[in-house]
């Protein structure tokens, strides 16, 4: 479920998990003041598993000729 991010007047931000096709909340669950749906930049998601990330070199000894691995991507 997404997560949407909101303002309350009295509160300041807050964030709540929500369903797609639920409404937006019209009023803070802390005070029961009114608030406002915000737009926010940018997403986020997790890797579950062992799938780590894509973007760090996982070789044992880096292609670059660094001694330690790096967090830059693999080279081809």
């Amino acid at each position: 479920m997404p997560t949407y991010l909101y303002e309350c007047a009295r509160c300041g931000e807050f964030e709540q998990v929500q369903g797609i096709l639920e409404p937006a909340l019209s009023r803070c669950p802390t005070c029961g003041g009114e608030v406002q749906r915000m737009i926010a930049g940018g997403t986020s998601f997790f890797l579950k598993g062992g799938g780590g990330s894509p973007g760090r070199c996982e070789r044992e000894t880096p292609c670059c000729g660094r001694a330690t691995r790096c967090d830059k991507p693999p080279c081809s």
